[in-house]
């Protein structure tokens, strides 16, 4: 490569280029370096000064993934099918040689660094994407991509940096190196292990909830007017409404039946041999599920992720292109099945004797024996998806990773899954139901802001302060637990 400017403290951070403030933005470069083929490194890298060598290395990354990441923007983009061959190609070709040169590039920097800080830094800056542009990109974030090398993604010290990270935050190696304050070091003990744990904490919480009510429902009585919610009902809609408040993803479902199946019911709630009961029951299922796959928040990821989010990935593929599939095949006669079966027993109808006693609605012994049998059948078609697979599984014995004990691709799977979630819980992130407090402070400002008055550089200190006051008094708590008990 070619040689490395120098920086000191008379040298600005960038060479003289028009638009570039602080640090050089990725796309413009990524659109010359489409020009100037793959020799372009080393020119590219060396036309701005970098206060680092880690900085030019993560910026060099950079160019390389958002490159690699064009090439199947164009393939998703062409229609003619002898252009999408050909790009296809290009891309399969591009993602093999930038991933080969990312981890040159890599060993290359650890041949002659050892800070771990300095490591952290290649992961961890942001370069903004466009030179007028706040969006910002970061090598971490690229980790999170489909189409990320599998070479870069499999490398050793990613996996170290991702795991350490994750345990012990994002400045875990900078405590000794820059002296943090206080009020850092308090921040800190919120990592993102922690931040997720909390996370998991209040969907077990709601889940809990939901559970008791399933089991004890409300007294059905005549009411004039009286509200019948009490405080258990309110945790269930309350957290319900702190999750739909959040991005949605599959994890939002439950709380998309919840919230609506006591908000329509006002000023009553949702009572066995109603259809907003029956929903719950729905809801409960699907929660239970969700905490069990491999995107976070999740059990597996809250254990021990390199151990179980494998797992927890070969367990919900073999569901989604086995169990699934043959289910819906399957489908139609088993409905006819199970007409025939109705049909039958229609001359043969059920006595349900009442009675006084306080016990369980009908309706969710009927539900749980449902879920019962449902847990039975996962259970075995686990097994036989993991039995099935076994030559697969026994092959890939070769690689010493525990992520890749049940191949490579599902390897590949669980370290992205992984990766989005450290990405997710950065500092400062507001679990479940404490999303909803986040608002207090944003909705204001926002109104503030649409009427002229610009206030965004006082929201992030107001989040941070009241994140403090809450959720980083709770993870202080958490983590110290956490350290008493390894001690």
């Amino acid at each position: 490569m070619n040689e490395t400017l120098q920086a000191n403290e008379a040298t600005p951070l960038l060479s003289v280029s028009p638009g570039f403030t602080e640090r050089p933005a990725i796309l413009p470069v990524v659109r010359r370096y489409r020009l100037g083929g793959s020799n372009a490194d080393d020119t590219l890298a060396s036309q701005y000064r970098f206060p680092s060598e880690a900085e030019r290395i993560a910026f060099l990354l950079l160019v390389q993934l958002h490159y690699n990441e064009s090439q199947y923007n164009v393939l998703n983009d062409s229609s003619d099918i002898w252009e999408k061959w050909q790009h296809a190609r290009a891309a399969s070709a591009a993602a093999e040689d930038i991933g080969r040169r990312a981890s040159e590039t890599l060993n290359q920097f650890l041949l002659n660094h050892s800070s771990s800080s300095a490591i952290q830094t290649i992961f961890w800056t942001a370069f903004p994407l466009e030179d007028t542009g706040h969006t910002t990109t970061r090598v971490i974030d690229m980790l999170a991509e489909d189409h990320i090398p599998p070479e870069l993604l499999t490398h050793p010290i990613v996996d170290a940096v991702v795991i350490k990270c994750w345990k012990y935050g994002i400045k875990a190696g900078s405590a000794q190196d820059h002296g943090l304050s206080l009020i850092e070091h308090f921040d800190a003990l919120s990592t993102p292990r922690v931040l997720h744990f909390i996370d998991v904490l209040g969907r077990l919480v709601f889940m809990g909830s939901l559970i008791h009510y399933l089991l004890y429902p409300p007294h059905f009585h005549i009411t004039l007017g009286q509200n019948e919610q009490g405080t258990r009902e309110m945790i269930l809609t309350f957290m319900s409404a702190a999750s739909l408040a959040r991005q949605w993803s599959i994890h939002t479902l439950p709380a998309m039946l919840v919230f609506p199946a006591f908000v329509m019911t006002l000023p009553s709630v949702p009572l066995p041999g109603n259809v907003s009961f029956s929903v719950l029951h729905i809801a409960l299922l699907l929660q239970l599920v969700l905490l069990h796959l491999p995107n976070s928040p999740s059990l597996p990821t809250a254990m021990k992720p390199e151990s179980t989010i494998p797992l927890s990935t070969l367990l919900s593929r073999g569901a989604t292109r086995i169990v699934i599939p043959v289910t819906l095949f399957f489908f139609p006669v088993l409905l006819l099945a199970t007409f025939l079966v109705s049909a039958s027993l229609v001359d043969n109808p059920l006595l349900v004797l009442t009675n006084s006693l306080e016990v369980t609605p009908m309706d969710s012994r009927f539900s749980f024996f449902i879920l019962f049998i449902t847990v039975i059948m996962l259970l075995l078609g686990g097994l036989g998806v993991t039995l099935a697979m076994f030559p697969a599984l026994a092959s890939s014995t070769a690689s010493t990773s525990r992520w890749d004990r049940y191949s490579r691709e599902i390897g590949l799977y669980a370290r992205r899954s992984f990766v989005e979630a450290l990405v997710r819980y950065e500092p400062y992130y507001f679990p479940v139901p404490f999303n909803l407090l986040q608002l207090v402070v944003r909705v204001p400002c926002m109104v503030f802001s649409g009427l002229g008055h610009p206030v965004t550089p006082y929201i992030k200190s107001m989040e941070r302060v009241l994140w403090r006051v809450i959720v980083g008094l709770i993870g202080a708590v958490i983590s110290g637990f956490w350290l008493w008990g390894l001690a």
